[in-house]
């Protein structure tokens, strides 16, 4: 451990994915934590750092994948900052990340998904750098892109069993055994640990206030669409501006995310100015807008669950990669049981879940969210206090 004077903490953000939820799973915690640590979020994300790191907290933001590599900037429709290949990018992201490191001297380091980075770029600091190292992983993985082999397997595994103190899974139990599902083995088995899951609260009564906010009567329905980052989401925002023309009485937020390639057309327009929709690239109100909401459409992002699930609202996914092992599809499936939830993996089949759900708002249906425990990153602050030998 360091000997200077105070804690410090630095939380790496997983940012090769499509989505932003890794950034906001850490924020999160680092919100909880600073205070009697300092803590520094280190991400490729821009646009979204905004939003998700915590003004009491700070960053450094890294050169992204998005522009630095090719096929990432293509996406965007632009050309890398610096032409790199792969390994040349890789190189740059570590020698950042090993002078943040040096610098800020830790105690604590939090990495998000992968152990060591989306290009093993984190591998020299978590071999060398003298602090307590946690893993935090959502628990479900996508098993069409063969986490398993990424998490636990490899140069990775070796890593998780000699160097890493412990695996945080940000989930609940009841929903999802995360050693029981992986089968395990006896080492890593004995550093893993249910939290619950990491989100940040919503009071009940804040709901009622948003609602009012909104401008919502009793017996007004609302409806809150989002993309999560919104990359890859577009298709799903597209079908959601369908419903508003077929359904002029619903009030609708449609919310298309930072990372969303598409602008809103000129033939959308004309639904704003009726005072139905209200069209959002993204807000830092997302967890009140899908806790107040009577009905949430989404891909099944892990945040957008969490925060719908802290309301009272009914729940439509429709994730974005098309095949039932992906992360957004079990997640969504494993919560069925305790919420009403629809998940699909055609959206032509929007319409008709969307009528049967506002269809069934106001009727008393089966609901065990309340069961569910939301007090991950209290129980991920107890266990980083304990571990640092602070006292209560």
């Amino acid at each position: 451990m360091s000997n200077r004077p105070g804690k410090r903490a630095i939380f790496f953000v997983y940012d090769r994915g499509t989505g932003i939820g890794h950034l906001r799973r850490l924020g999160c915690l680092a919100r909880r934590l600073q205070g009697r640590l300092s803590c520094l979020i280190v991400t490729g994300h821009r646009s979204a750092a905004h939003w998700f790191v915590p003004e009491e907290c700070e960053y450094v933001h890294l050169p992204s994948w998005d522009s630095l590599l090719e096929d990432k900037a293509r996406y965007w429709d632009r050309r890398p900052f610096v032409v790199l290949d792969e390994a040349g990018a890789v190189r740059l992201r570590k020698a950042i990340l090993t002078a943040v490191v040096e610098a800020f001297e830790p105690d604590v380091i939090f990495v998000d998904h992968l152990p060591l980075g989306a290009g093993e770029e984190l591998a020299e600091v978590i071999e060398d750098t003298r602090c307590l190292k946690y893993l935090v992983t959502r628990g479900v993985l996508n098993e069409t892109a063969n986490l398993r082999r990424l998490v636990f397997g490899g140069k990775a595994g070796r890593y998780l069993d000699a160097y890493y103190h412990r695996i945080l899974v940000a989930t609940d139990r009841k929903v999802f055994d995360f050693a029981a599902q992986y089968n395990l083995g006896p080492a890593i088995r004995g550093k893993t640990v249910h939290t619950g899951y990491v989100a940040d609260g919503v009071p009940h009564d804040t709901v009622k206030t948003v609602r009012e906010d909104r401008g919502l009567k009793d017996g007004d329905l609302w409806v809150v669409a989002s993309a999560g980052g919104g990359q890859l989401g577009e298709p799903l925002i597209e079908s959601c501006l369908e419903l508003v023309r077929a359904y002029p009485d619903v009030t609708f937020d449609i919310v298309r995310g930072p990372r969303s390639n598409i602008a809103w057309p000129r033939r959308h327009r004309d639904l704003v100015e009726t005072g139905n929709l209200r069209l959002h690239k993204e807000t830092h109100e997302m967890p009140f807008l899908h806790a107040g909401a009577d009905l949430v459409i989404s891909s099944g992002g892990y945040n957008s669950l969490l925060e719908a699930l802290q309301g009272n609202a009914r729940i439509l996914c429709f994730p974005f990669w098309r095949d039932r092992r992906d992360e957004q599809y079990r997640h969504a499936a494993r919560l069925r049981q305790f919420v009403d939830l629809e998940v699909s993996l055609d959206l032509s089949e929007l319409p008709g879940m969307f009528a049967r759900a506002i269809g069934s708002i106001g009727r008393g249906v089966p609901d065990r969210r309340a069961e569910l425990d939301f007090d991950g990153a209290g129980a991920i602050e107890r266990i980083v206090h304990r571990d640092l030998g602070l006292t209560a």
